[in-house]
């Protein structure tokens, strides 16, 4: 398999750690009964749920640069942080393991829900070694005892949003642009994406700027604003295209400003994993008219921010919407019916199972 970005840009093939673990181009679709249902009729979705047949979503286009270059180190162990629900620790450590390297995971609180719970089973599930961080503190000596435990152990910042791992959105970007000019879909007005540790919206940002594409990312904040804060993602957007340039000189010296960066801010929710009315009217919605799943932290919130864009806003006019859908898409129903013994998980997590809320825990 050639990247888009690679055909673009031959030298950072030949520069850049990369290995292939998902099934590009991932498909774009018009969301006709949504449109319907709404009287907005040019709704698009690009599918990174369909990414992976092991597990989807956005993180595996990040986890491909990443974990190359863990493997390029010679690092048998990765360590990552999220939520005690990550999406992100789960991707990591089902796709570490399929380069046999295994994942620490330092989990902070969140609120509980199925989803969350199911994560966590799955996490013991493949092999992850689990630790709960019920404050920075506690989290930086647990960073620090799987250091000093493990050895030659590779960081991966929360969401996998590196700058090397971020690159991965860039490649995007120019997978879209083979799209539009295939006629699979109109140039998008607009692409709404989650806004959580960056990556993505600021890859996009750059892959679009790279690949002449005029489209305008939204970024729909679902973490704490000092995560999500503004200037780091133009700046990350600018480190990676210095990063780029580096090992490619044909890369255009691109920068990006305040001003190139757009951010939803109204529907985060009161903390990080809330449930949101919106989001669940927008779940239901999405699943009621195109049998597409989101879930309420990230997807859920991104799909009611654009249909709150396409209330409000008459600016867009008939303009093509891009959701950027980052979920991911496998189902794991089967291994959860015969792995959901949560007195296996270390006892620093089990209080997060003393209410049963994932089906899997409810059909006992």
């Amino acid at each position: 398999m050639t990247l888009p970005l690679f055909e673009k840009y031959p030298a950072l093939a030949r520069r850049l750690p990369w290995i292939s673990l998902a099934n590009y181009p991932t498909p774009v679709q018009k969301l006709e009964n949504l449109g319907k249902a709404i009287g907005y009729e040019n709704i698009w979705i690009k599918r990174d749920d369909k990414s992976s047949d092991v597990y989807g979503g956005n993180k595996v286009r990040k986890l491909e640069f990443m974990l190359a270059d863990a493997r390029k180190k010679g690092c048998p162990w990765v360590i990552t942080y999220g939520g005690i629900g990550t999406n992100h620790g789960l991707a990591t450590t089902i796709h570490a393991g399929r380069l046999d390297m295994k994942t620490a995971l330092i989990l902070i609180r969140q609120p509980l829900t199925g989803h969350v719970q199911e994560n966590l089973l799955l996490d013991a599930r493949y092999g992850a070694e689990i630790h709960y961080a019920p404050n920075m503190a506690i989290g930086a000596l647990q960073t620090a005892g799987v250091y000093l435990k493990r050895g030659n152990v590779y960081f991966i910042p929360p969401g996998g949003s590196s700058t090397l791992g971020s690159i991965g959105y860039v490649n995007a970007a120019l997978e879209l642009k083979q799209q539009v000019d295939a006629g699979l879909l109109p140039e998008p007005g607009y692409i709404f994406c989650a806004l959580g540790s960056k990556g993505t919206m600021a890859g996009l940002l750059l892959g679009c700027r790279l690949a002449g594409l005029k489209t305008k990312v939204m970024g729909v904040r679902v973490a704490a604003g000092w995560v999500t804060r503004d200037a780091h993602i133009w700046k990350l957007a600018n480190h990676m295209a210095g990063l780029l340039r580096k090992y490619d000189k044909s890369v255009p010296d691109l920068k990006f400003t305040l001003s190139d960066v757009h951010v939803i801010d109204e529907f985060f929710g009161s903390e990080y994993g809330a449930v949101t009315p919106e989001g669940e009217q927008a779940l239901s919605l999405m699943e009621r008219t195109e049998g597409i799943a989101l879930e309420l932290t990230y997807t859920a919130k991104t799909v009611a921010a654009m249909l709150d864009y396409i209330k409000k806003r008459p600016e867009p006019g008939s303009a093509p919407l891009l959701y950027w859908h980052t979920y991911n898409g496998v189902d794991f129903s089967r291994e959860l019916a015969g792995n959901h013994d949560y007195t296996r998980l270390p006892a620093a997590v089990q209080w997060c199972f003393h209410e049963k809320l994932a089906q899997c825990l409810q059909e006992e």
